[in-house]
């Protein structure tokens, strides 16, 4: 057992020190921004927090994104090394790839989810080019781990290293979500399969990959490789799909960003606001084929009484066309800015964006671009009455434009977004979850 780090208090009491706390992040800030609320009640309470991500893979603002928000971030580098291994699955994105989305009245997309996951960790992980050679960004986190010594490892689900470079440590490791845990439902159906000799499945589709990287550091496969010591779940108790796994639940605190508020959002608008957005992620690998009927929906709403507020980039303006006069495009604006003084809200699905419209209390009207849960976020809403899905296969401009009136005239869809309110205010705040973590971190540390 590793000796806790101690500090001597007073009249020779001794007392023990802050843990370190080191979050390991897929290189997304969709997947940065739901850990920094937990990172910041760490570090308010006196732990040491260090977030490491590899950089410029594929979003370029990843490390940047972690030291505005106040954090210490470590670079893994990996931008010329992954360049290759990445390039098969960006050309790949558009709208009607294989993804990591399970849909329940799907039976097989969970099959489908596992042999992208393999194809993804493949490639973000990809073994070295020579016997024996560096593998950089896996290396560099294993380095750093045993350099640093962190008490705990907090790590992304697509970032299954983190608990690689924890054992390699003796640190405790735990998984902390972003959304659905597809992983957790893959494995354990995949644990079924190979249980089960009328299968056909004989070998666990995941260790071609893993097997190499644990041999690396001298480690054996344990599940909780995979799946950690224990899972921080960040989304809705009536959201989750049950899994036999150890969750810790933790409200999630919408964080998107941080940037100077705009004067026109100072004061509540003089006609309902409705905010148009299709996620961060879906930009970066989808560009301008996002599914989303942009220049035919601007130009059904021209004429409405309301002002749409529209998240876009410069791709995606162009594929806009011409603006009406109540449609107002910004690259990024935090959603936590314009949702106060918002109607309603148009999305993808997305974790971070249904978050948001939860802690404001704005009706949903949810377009899913499955890449995770977003189709179950989409059937959640509409079933709480907290909003409306739209079917992303035949998506309808008419239909839209109707269910959007729908939602900013109908009281009973402020109702429903109340109830998801109330529902997020029932889990612990981050600030109440550290002293778990903390007897966690003791129970688990080796």
């Amino acid at each position: 057992m590793r000796a806790n780090r101690t500090r001597r208090h007073g009249a020779g009491t001794l007392e023990r020190s802050a843990m370190r706390v080191l979050f390991t992040i897929f290189p997304a800030s969709a997947h940065l921004y739901p850990a920094i609320p937990l990172a910041w009640a760490l570090q308010s309470a006196g732990h040491e927090v260090v977030v490491a991500s590899p950089e410029g893979v594929v979003d370029q603002k990843v490390i940047e994104n972690i030291t505005s928000a106040g954090l210490t971030a470590v670079s893994l580098g990996g931008k010329e090394e992954l360049t290759a291994s990445l390039a098969p699955l960006i050309a790949g994105a558009g709208p009607n790839r294989p993804t990591l989305a399970l849909d329940p009245e799907d039976p097989d997309a969970w099959r489908t989810a596992r042999a992208v996951l393999g194809g993804m960790l493949n490639a973000y992980y990809p073994p070295p080019a020579v016997e024996g050679g560096r593998r950089p960004v896996l290396d560099a986190l294993v380095e750093f781990a045993k350099d640093w010594r962190p008490d705990l490892v907090l790590w992304d689900p697509l970032a299954p290293t983190g608990a690689v470079a924890a054992r390699a440590c003796g640190a405790a490791h735990a998984r902390l979500l972003f959304g659905n845990d597809n992983i957790g439902i893959v494995r354990a159906r995949t644990r079924e399969e190979l249980a089960e000799p009328s299968s056909g499945l004989t070998e666990d589709p995941w260790m071609p990959w893993l097997r190499p990287v644990l041999e690396r550091y001298g480690l054996d496969f344990t599940e909780e490789t995979l799946t950690g010591q224990w899972t921080l779940d960040l989304t809705q108790p009536r959201m989750r799909t049950p899994v036999d796994l150890t969750y810790v639940p933790v409200r999630r605190v919408p964080y998107n960003g941080a940037a100077t508020l705009p004067g026109w959002l100072h004061a509540r608008p003089e006609r309902p606001r409705a905010v148009l957005t299709l996620g961060v992620s879906r930009r970066l690998l989808a560009g301008r084929h996002s599914g989303f009927p942009l220049r035919e929906f601007f130009e059904s709403v021209s004429g409405l009484d309301l002002e749409l507020v529209a998240t876009l980039n410069s791709e995606q303006l162009e594929a806009a066309g011409t603006l009406p006069d109540n449609v107002r495009a910004l690259a990024y604006v935090p959603l936590n800015q314009v949702l106060p003084t918002s109607s309603a809200i148009i999305h993808h699905g997305g974790g971070g964006t249904f978050a948001a419209a939860v802690a404001f209390k704005v009706p949903q009207l949810i377009v899913p671009m499955p890449m995770w849960d977003e189709m179950v976020t989409g059937r959640y809403v509409a079933r709480r009455g907290a909003g409306l899905v739209a079917d992303p296969a035949a998506i309808d401009v008419d239909s839209l434009h109707k269910d959007l009136l729908r939602l900013i005239e109908e009281p009973s869809f402020q109702l429903g977004a109340r109830a998801l309110y109330e529902d997020m205010l029932a889990a612990p705040a981050p600030k109440d979850v550290v002293p778990i973590l903390e007897r966690l971190t003791a129970e688990h540390r080796g």
